[in-house]
Formats: structure tokens, sequence, C-alpha cells
């Protein structure tokens, strides 16, 4: 039976227990992926031995162009050549004659990779990173030089390796050696990308080290301490911003959660009556079914959960009776989106100056707050520190991150408790 639109996009970018094969015509079919990648192929024998080419990927390649190719490949079988080599060799052919360069790869990389397999927050960070410094289209400000559109617009396969080196040499002038260096990471998984693609075939930037280019983030030491994280708190009730804002802040200290998955937190992600804020599995993780069990029973990734203290309990209620409980908990300035990681990040950095004028207290960011819930708990019962890491959302290690699944519900909410009353006595012995 022949196969159509349909029945295609009933299987494509859906989850399946194993790759299996569908037949369509004149030699001619499909192969589905486990996670509904939808290659065409066709079969056929050369030499007394069974064979394969891969022509292309539904929905890009489709059903009408597909079998259009069929006749051609027919051709190279009956004059007695190998089309697997022949087909080989005119994709080469096109591939010259079409100039794909680090622009092209990198949006049909962003479009067909990293938008269905990353979870939205990284496509985002992404798609910025690509807009401003691939595209020369920054989401804000201006670039002096736009440098790929300028410099680089030519086949990638062309750029030698001193237009690279010039090429983040721009990216350290106008960003810094930190930004090179992500550049870098990401480009090398792209073109990987596209090698495998046969979209391109230099490989001679896969060589490069973040070293050679720039370098990478350091670690993060900055531990701020229960009198630091006291005085932020007052300089939090002092300001006169945002309500979600100074809530998302405040929470983020409370939690001591990653500003991602707090940001884009829903009502729904929230049980109040179980005290519980279960943190959704990130996309390319989802459930996947089961092989070999009864239709509709499906193994599930356990997701992240923590339970909700009261001092959390009693913001959550407060940004409610403002915004109500329907869609994201801390609302952006756009509609139907969160607030925004820079709006977090400005705001702490705000305060953070003024506790240095005050206190000659060192920068503060959101996350360094995970160091200190960590740190400070650990000083105080360090046997605990397997609850601590469920705190942060880290897997055990050794073979307690296969075999061990609790949750520690209670012990969470102990050690949230902990942490809330010791910052409390700060804030407290601040205000006399």
């Amino acid at each position: 039976m022949a196969i159509n639109n349909s029945q295609l996009n009933k299987l494509l970018n859906k989850k399946h227990d194993k790759p299996f094969e569908l037949s369509d015509r004149d030699s001619l079919g499909v192969r589905v992926s486990a996670k509904g990648k939808i290659a065409w192929q066709y079969r056929f024998r050369s030499n007394g031995k069974s064979d394969r080419i891969t022509l292309g990927y539904y929905p890009d390649l489709s059903i009408a162009n597909a079998r259009l190719k069929v006749p051609q490949l027919r051709g190279w079988i009956n004059e007695g050549k190998n089309p697997k080599v022949e087909w080989r060799s005119a994709i080469n052919h096109v591939a010259l004659s079409e100039k794909c360069t680090l622009a092209n790869l990198a949006q049909r990389w962003l479009k067909n990779e990293s938008e269905i397999g990353h979870k939205s927050t990284t496509y985002e960070n992404y798609s910025s990173i690509i807009g401003k410094w691939i595209l020369n289209e920054p989401r804000k400000g201006e670039l002096k030089h736009k440098w790929v559109k300028e410099r680089l617009d030519i086949s990638l396969d062309d750029i030698s390796n001193g237009q690279w080196m010039d090429y983040f040499d721009w990216i350290k002038r106008e960003g810094s050696a930190v930004t090179s260096g992500n550049v870098l990471k990401l480009l090398k998984t792209i073109v990987k990308w596209g090698i495998k693609r046969e979209l391109v075939t230099a490989s001679n930037l896969l060589v490069f080290e973040v070293k050679d280019v720039g370098e990478a983030p350091k670690k993060g030491e900055r531990t701020p301490s229960l009198f630091e994280t006291a005085k932020l708190w007052q300089e939090i009730d002092k300001s006169r911003a945002f309500p979600q804002t100074k809530i998302c802040l405040k929470l983020l200290i409370l939690f001591g959660a990653r500003n991602s998955a707090l940001r884009t937190a829903r009502w729904s992600d929230l049980d109040f009556e179980q005290n519980i804020w279960t943190i959704p599995i990130p996309k390319g993780k989802k459930e996947s079914p089961r092989r070999g069990t009864h239709v509709d029973d499906n193994s599930v990734q356990k997701p992240e959960k923590h339970p909700i203290p009261e001092k959390a309990k009693e913001l959550f209620e407060e940004l409610a009776s403002i915004y109500g409980k329907k869609g994201f908990i801390f609302p952006g300035n756009a509609i139907n989106k969160p607030i925004s990681i820079s709006a977090i990040d400005r705001y702490c950095f705000r305060l953070s100056a003024k506790l240095f004028t005050k206190y000659g207290i060192s920068k503060i960011i959101p996350h360094d707050f995970r160091r200190s819930i960590e740190s400070i708990l650990s000083e105080i019962s360090p046997e605990k520190i397997f609850v601590y890491e469920k705190l942060l959302g880290h897997k055990l290690k050794g073979s307690m991150a296969h075999y061990n699944k609790a949750d520690y519900i209670q012990h969470q909410l102990d050690a949230y408790e902990t942490y809330w009353a010791l910052i409390k006595i700060e804030i407290d012995l601040n205000n006399k």
C-alpha cells in the first residue's frame, strides 16, 4: 500500500518503541526512527548483495519528489552502475555547486535539530547566539562590524584557519573571550551535524579548542553568606520593582533553584494540597513506550519534585492575589510569556551594586544561591548531603543514580525550613 501524507504526519517527530520501516512502491520506502525522524530510502541489489540509499528526510523531501527520484536510480541499475556510488557523486556535485555558508548551515541546524530536540530555554539561548554572532542580527543593540555578512559570506568549506581565527578575534573584541569560546563549542556541534548530512565537508574547525580562540567560563565560587543574603532580601523589600520580579528573586534564594526552571514555572506545576512543585521533564526527554509491554503501558522519566515550604507558599499566594493562578507564575512583558532571565539578572545586579556601595558586599548573581543553600546546610548536617543534592535537582552518584529514585520530600522540606529560619534570624538581627 502506497504511503500518504496523513500517515507520515502522524508518525513525524513522535516517540516510538523502536525504529521501523514502511514500504511505498518501486523499492521505495521510509525508515522511522525511535524519535520520529522519517528518512526516505531506496532498496536495490548490486553484485548480488542487498543495499539501500537514504534519499532525504520527510517533510523536506515530499512524497512526490521522493518518487520522482526512482527512475534515475533504476536507470543506473539498468546501466550496470552502483546507484549508491552514483547517488553520492551526484549529491557531492550539487553540494559543491550550491554555496552552503556558515549562516545557511547554522539556520538549518537551528530549525531541524535544536528546535525539535532541545528544551525551549536551550533553544532560545542557541537562537540568540546564532542571531548575533552568525547572522549578525542581535536582538538588542548593534554590532560595530557584521563580520559574517561582510567577510564570511562564502562556502563554509572555503573558510581557512586564518579566517576562522580572525572571526573569533572579532567576537572577542565585540563580546568577550568567554563568548568566543562558547560560539566555538556551538559551531563545532553545527559543523559535525552538517558533515554527517553531507552538507559540508571541511572539518578544519573541529581541530580548534576553546583555549585557541578564547577561554572557558570560570567555575563559580561566590557563595553568599547568611548576612549577605539577609541584606539582599531587605533590598528586595525596599525596591520598587514589579511584584513578580521581587518574588521570583526571593524564591530563587529560598529554593536554590535553577533560574530557568523557576521563571518558566506554571501554576499547573504547583500542587498546594500536597505542597509539591513538579518541574516538567525537558523537551527531548519525554516519556517513551517500554518495549514488550501492553498497549498504553508507558515508562516515564521521573520528573523533579520539591516540597513547597511555608514561606514559599506565602510568596506564591501573594502573586496569585495580584495575577491569578493561570498560565505562568511570573508573567513577563509579552503576552503568554514568562519573565525573562535578563530581567531577573539585571534586577539582582542593581541590588547587588547597592550592597557593594553600602556594605562592600561583592557582586551576587541568582545562581550563587545554589551554592549557598547546599554549603550552609552541609555545614550543619553534612550527613544529609544526598538530600541537599536533591534540593538542587542533581542526580545521585554511582549506583544510586540508577536505583535510588526517592524524592526525600520530607527531608527536603525540613532543609528548606531550616534554611529560611537561618535567613530570618539574620534579617531580624539587621532590623534591630
